[in-house]
């Protein structure tokens, strides 16, 4: 007999309004507040680190994950990444290098997981807004699961990011403007054609997939947390979706704590490090965003109180690099790291300056960034 799924239906992030798990959903009918999935502690209480499998990939927490035994599961092999110690700082710093996932980037947790729900509740067809990577990760994986996937990106998009999501299938329409403008283009397409909106906090589905990246961590630590995670926010998907995770982990007691999370955004483009230091419920729209880092060139993320409420709960810290920082860390994890990353992901090696020099943390703590996309599809700009 199998066990019953900890994943137990959908709840809104700010009514509190519950769903069946058996709903197509997108965000609450009620409020227009994103959805979060229900996964119950209890009942994954009852499994041991042991009953882990060993697939290889971000699936082996799949008992954490809101799928369910009938469910085909829609997999390129993605997680499972290293977590490496970076030798050229003094101090505790680890790496998870997200660049080694199918398409280079983390989005590829995110789309597995999405599209393997999706494909499992009936959808065929999807639309989603992109600054470039999870364009393609879901023109990959909606590839593997033979959906029809449509992509809208900014006209400033990294050109090797359009290509890709093409060469995977995915018909890609360039627009003007910011990813907001693309956002809006992909809502229209959606309602007038019928297609599944899986934009960023549109759909309940990516952030889980994110947060396997916490079981990882923590898994390849041997069931120790650290003291900080630095994470470049963008939409701020990993950020819910890692925080979450490790606040199951400690639930069920498989860790002792969780980790402060660091929040790093570009000088350019920082509406949550602004709103976080402000003390501000909610995140306001930044004007006229500005930046090398075309994946944090979000204007207004749609999951911005709960963001917020994550760095709160967290006592985060939430800090804002120039692009010139961002470019030099670039240049800097490449020579001395071997490490090919994209503007996004350097952001966060651009903050250890900044938390060392200004003794925001201690040389002691344990860290570990998050380096969320591979250099390879923004080359131009290294």
């Amino acid at each position: 007999m199998s066990r019953e799924r900890a994943f137990q239906g959908l709840r809104c992030t700010e009514c509190h309004t519950i769903y069946p798990k058996s709903e197509i959903l997108q965000r609450c009918s009620k409020c227009n507040s994103p959805l979060d999935t229900i996964i119950n502690p209890e009942i994954l209480s009852e499994i041991s680190k042991n009953d882990l499998d060993h697939t290889g990939s971000m699936w082996r927490y799949q008992a954490f994950l809101p799928i369910d035994d009938k469910d085909k599961i829609v997999s390129a092999g993605e997680g499972d990444t290293p977590l490496r110690k970076l030798g050229s700082f003094q101090g505790n710093v680890w790496v998870k290098d997200e660049t080694r996932n199918p398409t280079g980037t983390f989005k590829d947790r995110g789309a597995s997981l999405a599209v393997t729900v999706l494909s499992a509740l009936g959808t065929n067809r999807l639309v989603l807004s992109s600054e470039g990577n999870a364009g393609c990760s879901f023109a990959l994986y909606s590839r593997i699961a033979n959906l029809a996937c449509r992509v809208f990106l900014p006209r400033q998009a990294n050109p090797a990011k359009v290509e890709l999501s093409q060469k995977l299938g995915a018909r890609v329409t360039p627009v003007e403007g910011t990813i907001a403008d693309a956002g809006r283009r992909a809502e229209v397409l959606a309602k007038s054609e019928g297609s599944y909106n899986a934009s960023t906090f549109v759909t309940p589905y990516r952030h889980d997939g994110k947060g396997t990246m916490a079981l990882e961590i923590c898994e390849q630590r041997g069931w120790k947390v650290p003291d900080y995670v630095v994470y470049p926010v963008g939409g701020g998907v990993g950020l819910v979706g890692m925080w979450k995770m490790f606040s199951i982990l400690e639930k069920i007691g498989w860790v002792k704590k969780r980790p402060r999370f660091v929040a790093v955004q570009p000088a350019g483009c920082a509406p949550v490090v602004k709103a976080y230091n402000s003390k501000r419920v909610d995140v306001d729209e930044w004007k006229n965003p500005e930046t090398i880092a075309f994946g944090l060139r979000i204007p207004r993320p749609l999951a911005g109180k709960w963001i917020l409420r994550c760095l709160r709960e967290s006592e985060g810290i939430a800090l804002s690099v120039t692009d010139e920082e961002i470019r030099r860390s670039m240049g800097q994890a490449l020579k001395d790291e071997g490490l090919l990353l994209e503007p996004s992901s350097a952001a966060t090696i651009a903050a250890l300056p900044h938390l060392y020099g200004e003794k925001v943390i201690d040389r002691s703590a344990e860290v570990v960034l998050i380096a969320t996309g591979s250099g390879l599809k923004t080359l131009e700009q290294f």
